[in-house]
């Protein structure tokens, strides 16, 4: 098969399971609540388990089994029971991993010595996990639960605006920086990333944050701008960030799991830091607009 064709079969795979995912995003948060906030506690649990996975290859051992079953519970931890919720999920992710991790630690070596130095490092590598992954993506569901209040729209608008900003920004920077992307934006960190589709992602992120604000949000046409600022910055960001830690970790993608896209950290590192910007934006707007 030539290079062509893998290319389009590829391609095609992207475009199909991009569908697939988005019409499945937005029949959650339009239909059944309780179901989008499964759907990231799935894709934050399977983050988890990729990325705990690829942290072993430079020998940081985070507990895949707690990391996974925490990550997943802290979703509907946040969504029923708000910040409380949430922090109480994190802290006791947290709790489970050094427990698992120090008792294989202290069956595994005799020397007390060593096992406190393999704690410490592994323990650093379980508290990264759990902040970027569960922990910031439980925003969305903090984002989610927000009811609508003082002229303002619910927060499941604020997260339909965000996520499908973020998917435009993404796939428009893929699809035309492929094409004519000519000026890397960061050579050493990504050199598939360039100023051409980083301008293409900037004219549709524009484009959608600011009808969606106007439409579901019900905001000045204005706000728009600082959506897109903040969104773009946060995807762009994010998105160099994963690939910052892929080539420290060596891999081309965290698993092959989605066919067309790589694994569900690879979807996720825009939407991450998007969540916590988008929710931060939200109290912003809530209190000063």
């Amino acid at each position: 098969m030539s290079t062509a064709e893998v290319k389009s079969r590829s391609l095609s795979q992207s475009v199909i399971f991009g569908l697939i995912l988005a019409f499945a995003f937005l029949a959650s948060v339009l239909v059944v609540k309780e179901l989008f906030i499964f759907l990231i506690a799935l894709a934050v649990a399977a983050g988890a388990w990729e990325l705990s996975t690829a942290l072993r290859q430079k020998d940081w051992h985070v507990p895949r089994i707690p990391v996974t079953v925490g990550s997943f519970l802290v979703m509907p931890l946040t969504y029923w029971g708000g910040e409380r919720g949430q922090w109480l999920g994190v802290l006791a992710i947290i709790a489970a991993l050094m427990l698992w991790r120090g008792s294989e630690l202290l069956i595994q070596h005799a020397s007390l010595e060593r096992s406190f130095a393999e704690m410490i490092r592994d323990f650093s590598a379980s508290a990264f996990v759990v902040i970027y992954l569960p922990l910031t993506m439980s925003f969305a569901a903090l984002l989610f639960r927000e009811p609508a209040h003082n002229g303002h729209a619910e927060g499941k608008y604020w997260v339909i605006t965000i996520v499908t900003t973020v998917i435009l920004i993404d796939t428009s920077a893929y699809l035309f920086g492929r094409k004519l992307g000519k000026h890397p934006m960061l050579p050493k960190v990504s050199p598939k990333k360039s100023w051409e589709g980083f301008a293409f992602s900037l004219v549709f992120g524009l484009a959608s944050s600011i009808v969606q604000t106007v439409w579901l949000l019900q905001l000045p046409w204005y706000v728009g701008f600082l959506v897109c600022f903040v969104v773009l910055l946060s995807a762009v960001l994010g998105d160099f960030a994963e690939s910052l830690i892929k080539r420290d970790l060596g891999v081309k993608d965290m698993s092959s799991l989605i066919p067309g896209h790589g694994g569900v950290m690879d979807r996720l590192d825009s939407m991450l830091p998007a969540c916590l910007t988008g929710y931060c934006l939200m109290i912003f707007v809530v209190r000063f607009m």
